[in-house]
C-alpha cells in the first residue's frame, strides 16, 4: 500500500511539473516538454484505472468495466482497423501500446472530465489515451463492421497520432478537421447536422484559430474545420497537405506551414478555402 501511494504522489507531481515545463515555455522548448507532459498524464490515468480489467491487441491495451466485456472485441477489431490506414496516412506509428479507456455511461465519462451533464462525447482523446464511451449506451447497431464505420476510433486514433508526431505544435481546430478528414476518406463518413451547412455565414479564420472550443455552434465549427483541411487535399493535393503536417512537426507555426506548403499566404488560404466549400461541400 506504501509503494502504491508513493507512486500515485510521484506521478502528480511528475505531472505538475511537466505540464508546467510544456505551457510555460514557447516554440520548440514547449515540444521538447510536451511529450514529457503527455506521458506523465497517461501514466497518471493507467494507474487510476489499475483495477479495471484489460484486453491487449496488438497495437492497444483496452480496460473496461465487467459490464462491457461483451463490447470489448468490437471496441479491439475498430481500434486494429483503424491502425494501419491512420499511421499510413500520416506516415507515423506511435511507439508502444494506445491505453483506451472504456467508460460504462455518460456519466463516468463526464465526471473523468469534470464536465456538466449536458456535455457528451462518444469518444475523447487527451493526454495519450483514447478514452470510450462504451458502445452499450449509444451504439444502435448490430455488427462490429458498422461500430468500425460509424464509430469514433479513426477520429480519436488520428488525434492521438498526430499528437505523438508533432508534439502538440498545431491548433485546435486543425487537429479536428484533419480527425474528421481521415473519417472521410477511411470511412466515408461526415458529421452533417441541420445547422452545420456551409452555404451560410461562416466563422471567420481568426476564430477559429484563436477560440475554436468556445464558438457558439461546434456543430459549425467542426464543418469548417473539415472544409479547410479537406481543400488543401483536394485542391493541393494529398502531398501538400503532408507537408503542411511535416512543418508542423518540424514546429513551425500553422500560417507558415500552409505559406511553404500552398505557395499562399495565410490570408489568402483563409479567403480561398470557404469559396471552395461553399461550392464543393
Amino acid at each position: 500500500m506504501r509503494k502504491m501511494v508513493i507512486l500515485k504522489s510521484s506521478v502528480a507531481v511528475v505531472v505538475l511539473m511537466a505540464v508546467a515545463v510544456a505551457f510555460l515555455f514557447p516554440g520548440k522548448a514547449r515540444m521538447l516538454a510536451y511529450p514529457l507532459a503527455r506521458r506523465a498524464a497517461e501514466a497518471k490515468l493507467n494507474y487510476e484505472t489499475r483495477a479495471m480489467a484489460s484486453y491487449e491487441t496488438p497495437h492497444f491495451t483496452i480496460k473496461y468495466s465487467p459490464a462491457d466485456q461483451p463490447a470489448v472485441a468490437m471496441v479491439a477489431q475498430a481500434a486494429e482497423a483503424a491502425y494501419a490506414p491512420v499511421t499510413g496516412a500520416l506516415g507515423y506509428a506511435p511507439g508502444g501500446k494506445t491505453l483506451v479507456v472504456i467508460y460504462p455511461d455518460r456519466s463516468a465519462l463526464n465526471r473523468n472530465f469534470g464536465w456538466s451533464g449536458s456535455q457528451s462525447a462518444m469518444g475523447v482523446y487527451w493526454g495519450g489515451v483514447i478514452e470510450l464511451l462504451s458502445p452499450s449506451a449509444w451504439f444502435k447497431g448490430n455488427t462490429a463492421s458498422e461500430f468500425t464505420r460509424t464509430g469514433p476510433m479513426v477520429h480519436e486514433y488520428t488525434h492521438l497520432v498526430f499528437d505523438h508526431l508533432t508534439s502538440g505544435n498545431y491548433p485546435r481546430w486543425f487537429t479536428e478537421g484533419l480527425a474528421q478528414y481521415l473519417e472521410y476518406k477511411v470511412n466515408d463518413y461526415e458529421w452533417r447536422t441541420a445547422d452545420n451547412s456551409l452555404a451560410g455565414r461562416l466563422y471567420t479564420q481568426s476564430e477559429l484559430d484563436g477560440s475554436f472550443d468556445a464558438l457558439p455552434d461546434q456543430s459549425l465549427a467542426y464543418r469548417e474545420s473539415l472544409a479547410a483541411v479537406r481543400y488543401i487535399a483536394a485542391v493541393h493535393g494529398e502531398a501538400k497537405l503532408r507537408e503542411v503536417i511535416a512543418a508542423l512537426a518540424a514546429g513551425r507555426p500553422l500560417p507558415d506551414a500552409v505559406a511553404a506548403a500552398l505557395d499562399m499566404d495565410y490570408g489568402m488560404y483563409a479567403i480561398e478555402w470557404p469559396k471552395w466549400a461553399k461550392m464543393n461541400m
